[in-house]
């Protein structure tokens, strides 16, 4: 199994190296399409978890999507489902990394996940649409892959979790260039008590624009605050083990019991043996060791 974290890391950097490079090439499509259906899934998810209904998941084809949902009653499910597009993908794109990075249970998450679409796709998007599609083909994708082994899940995780939480904040460019048509003025219209097909006017009210701004600035920062918390964390992971298994190796030394005269402690010298602490070192790793006595 791949434990490795400073190889993960590596491969991690080379995948936003080379995302970066060819976003805008024809290839990615179906990255973007896919990661665009994660978005909406999320959407789709707060609905539910905060006893809404979902209609319907749609993919545009433009890096775009849509989310026919019925939020709860209570006033501030649509602000969760709202906000779930940006956010969620993050947490998601985090968990992935995560999961990658530990290398615990690595098939069995990726294989839930692939699950996961496939059940989504089949039970809210049409068929034959390209969210059906696009779900179907990736999900089958990522079982298939889950269950051909340890190494190439951990992979894969790590390579779902770059995109996800790539895209989710390359996405949030969005915000400055379109941003009444983003999940952000959606909600800026929503709170200002207006909404997109009420207005007549072709400006946007600097009151929506200003309360957009505000709103997209958050999901930003909570956006990277979230993938940086799960990369931290993996970081942090990392050490600890090192420093678990080199405490580990100390004690697994044979430690000498008991008080020494001083003859006793000059001779355990003599032969590379501490004996405040009463710690055998190995033969292997001693170095220039006295002849013994005859």
């Amino acid at each position: 199994m791949m434990s490795d974290k400073p190889l993960k890391f590596a491969i991690f950097l080379s995948l936003i190296l080379s995302l970066v490079a060819f976003w805008d090439h024809q290839i990615t499509s179906y990255l973007k399409d896919f990661v665009v259906l994660i978005h909406e899934i999320c959407h789709a998810s707060a609905a539910l978890f905060t006893g809404g209904m979902v209609k319907g998941i749609a993919l545009h084809g433009n890096e775009g999507g849509e989310t026919i949902a019925i939020p709860a009653s209570f006033r501030g499910s649509f602000i969760l489902v709202v906000s779930a597009g940006y956010i969620g993908s993050s947490l998601v794109g985090g968990l992935l990394l995560k999961s990658g990075f530990s290398g615990h249970n690595a098939r069995q998450t990726l294989i839930l996940f692939g699950l996961l679409l496939i059940t989504v796709s089949v039970l809210y998007s049409k068929l034959g649409e390209l969210a059906y599609f696009t779900g179907i083909f990736w999900g089958l994708g990522i079982l298939v892959t889950g269950m051909l082994g340890e190494s190439i899940s951990i992979l894969a995780l790590v390579f779902l979790g770059t995109s996800i939480s790539l895209y989710s904040i390359y996405d949030l460019s969005d915000f400055a260039d379109k941003l009444p048509e983003t999940d952000a003025g959606i909600l800026a219209y929503w709170m200002s008590g207006l909404s997109p097909e009420d207005l007549n006017a072709e400006e946007t009210p600097v009151a929506v624009l200003f309360l957009g701004y505000l709103i997209a600035s958050l999901w930003s920062l909570l956006s990277i605050g979230i993938i940086y918390y799960f990369l931290k964390g993996s970081l942090h992971e990392h050490r600890h083990e090192e420093d678990h298994t080199a405490t580990n190796a100390l004690d697994s030394f044979e430690r000498f019991p008991g008080d020494l005269s001083p003859e006793a402690k000059l001779w355990l010298e003599k032969r590379g043996v501490d004996p405040e602490s009463g710690v055998v070192i190995p033969p292997n790793l001693l170095f220039d060791l006295p002849p013994k006595d005859n």
